[in-house]
Order: structure tokens, then C-alpha cells, then sequence
């Protein structure tokens, strides 16, 4: 079974005042008239329904969501109580979508990234979840460099285990622009964009043994009625990413080359060369 977590809780803050508190980056209407969340929405919508969406934010913001994607069922809305990075968010809500579906496979995507070419995108996700229902792998879809970007991290390939599907050797955090040039002339090296795709049982074992504090955390949040006890649960939780929470710990990780047209859009350099006018945007403030 195929399902997906949508990561929409953060606060955009290198967009700046395009992005706000009450109003970040996911939630902005700069493509189409449509957010990036919705966007994101569409994106995978074309691949299962709507019960199988589910969407990681901050408390502030679920009923921004609920109302941008009117879709998903609001159960499907998961919240965080405390802002911990991505690692913690990603463990409860995979936890908790395991608890409701048995062993599905999970893609985890960002909510404000930018897609040019949104079929290619689709063709590389349904391989991505193919490639994870049937092996032991995390899988991160990593992007085609198209420049020697030293604000990136990078993910280098190894050998091939099936057509279109490497080993991943090592992440690489931002480098400098010379060594980002030097992973532009290896040719095996992509962009880490953060979009992963795993088994539930493959990704909760793997985090059993990289993580084992966070995941009897994330037990215990998704298990307890108790709002209080949740919340207590999520506190002690450390602010970490996923990735070094776990994917640059774990040794089976596979990855699968994006050639989509990608951007994070996560400056106003970024909106400008996905022919945004930010110009005239900010003009609106």
C-alpha cells in the first residue's frame, strides 16, 4: 500500500517578509494561483487517494491545512506540540501511519518545493515505491545537478542494485564550491532534496538501531491517549533532522536519480530563476 507524509510545519524563514509566522512559505500562493502545499497535494494525489495523505505540521497551522486541502481527512493532519526538527516529526508520523495501515510504504515530502516537470516527478516517485515494497532499503530520490551549488548536500552513488537504483555511498553536507565542483565533473553525485521513501517496518527498524531514544519516544506519543503525555513525550525529544538522526547513520540506503526541474525556492535567487516575479510580489506586501 501506497501513502505519504507531507512535511508542512515550518515557518519559511528565508523569504522573508514574503514568507511570516502566520503565512510561511507552503502556504504561499506563487505557482498557478495554487500554494506549494496544494501543489505538493496534487503532485502525489496522483498516485492514491486522498485517506492515504497525510500531513506533519505545527500545532499553529493545522487548520491553515485543513482548509488549503480540504481533501485529506482532518485525522490525517498530524501535529506537533513542540518544533523538533524533522527527525522526531517524521519518526511520530510514520509510527502513527504504520499504527493505522500495518506496513504501507511512507514517502516523505517537503510541502514548498517547486516541480517544473510534475510528470517526471510522478514517474520517479511510483519507481521509488516500487523499488521500497519490494527490498530492505530507504530510498532517497536525489536530484540531478544541473550546477556546482555549495548549498546543497550531496548524495554520492554507489554501485548500481537494480536499473535506476544505486547504492548510496555517503551524504556530503553543503560543501565548498570547490568540492562541489568536483562532485559536478564525478558525475555520481546528486543533490540531497530530503524526499525519502521507505517501508514502514524497514524504516522503524532502522530507527530502532540508529535512533533508539527517538523511537521509543515516537512509541510512546503515537500509543498515548494522553494530550498531556504527548506533549511531554515530544519535549524530550532532541531537535534533529532526519538525516543525521538517521539516514547518514543507517548502511542500507538506495537512491534514485530526480531529473524533474527541482528548486526548494528557498531564497529569492531560487524564486527567480523558477520565473517567479518576486518583484512584483513584494510589491503586494
Amino acid at each position: 500500500m501506497r501513502t505519504s507524509l507531507i512535511l508542512a510545519g515550518g515557518v519559511g524563514s528565508r523569504l522573508r517578509p514574503l514568507s511570516s509566522d502566520e503565512n510561511p512559505k507552503q502556504f504561499l500562493r506563487i505557482f498557478d494561483g495554487a500554494s506549494l502545499l496544494q501543489k505538493t497535494y496534487g503532485r502525489v494525489a496522483r498516485l492514491m487517494e486522498p485517506s492515504s495523505i497525510f500531513v506533519s505540521t505545527n500545532e499553529q497551522y493545522a487548520s491553515k491545512c485543513a482548509a488549503e486541502l480540504p481533501q485529506v481527512p482532518e485525522l490525517n493532519i498530524l501535529t506537533e506540540p513542540a518544533r523538533r526538527n524533522t527527525g522526531p516529526a517524521i519518526a511520530v508520523c510514520c509510527f502513527a501511519i504504520e499504527a493505522a495501515f500495518g506496513n504501507p510504504v511512507i514517502a516523505v515530502l517537503a510541502s514548498d518545493h517547486f516541480i517544473a516537470d510534475e510528470d517526471e516527478f510522478v514517474r520517479v516517485l511510483a519507481r521509488a515505491y516500487d523499488f521500497a515494497a519490494a527490498n530492505d532499503f530507504l530510498v532517497a530520490i536525489g536530484i540531478e545537478p544541473t550546477e556546482p551549488n555549495s548549498g546543497f548536500g550531496y548524495l554520492q552513488l554507489g554501485d548500481e542494485i537494480v536499473p535506476g537504483v544505486n547504492e548510496l555511498r555517503r551524504f556530503t553536507e553543503k560543501p565548498s564550491r570547490g568540492v562541489a565542483e568536483e562532485f559536478l565533473r564525478a558525475g555520481n553525485y546528486l543533490w540531497n532534496a530530503s524526499m525519502f521513501v521507505w517501508r514502514a517496518s524497514v524504516f522503524r527498524a532502522a530507527l530502532e538501531t540508529a535512533a533508539p531514544e527517538i523511537a521509543k519516544l515516537a512509541d510512546r506519543i503515537v500509543s498515548s491517549g494522553d494530550p498531556g503525555q504527548r506533549a511531554e513525550h515530544y519535549g524530550a525529544m532532541p531537535s534533529i533532522s532526519i538525516d543525521y538522526a538517521l539516514m547518514e547513520k543507517t548502511p542500507r540506503v538506495a537512491a534514485i536519480r530526480g531529473d524533474f526541474g527541482w528548486s526548494d525556492v528557498g531564497s529569492f535567487e531560487a524564486l527567480e530563476r523558477a520565473g517567479v516575479p518576486v518583484a512584483d510580489l513584494l510589491s503586494k506586501q
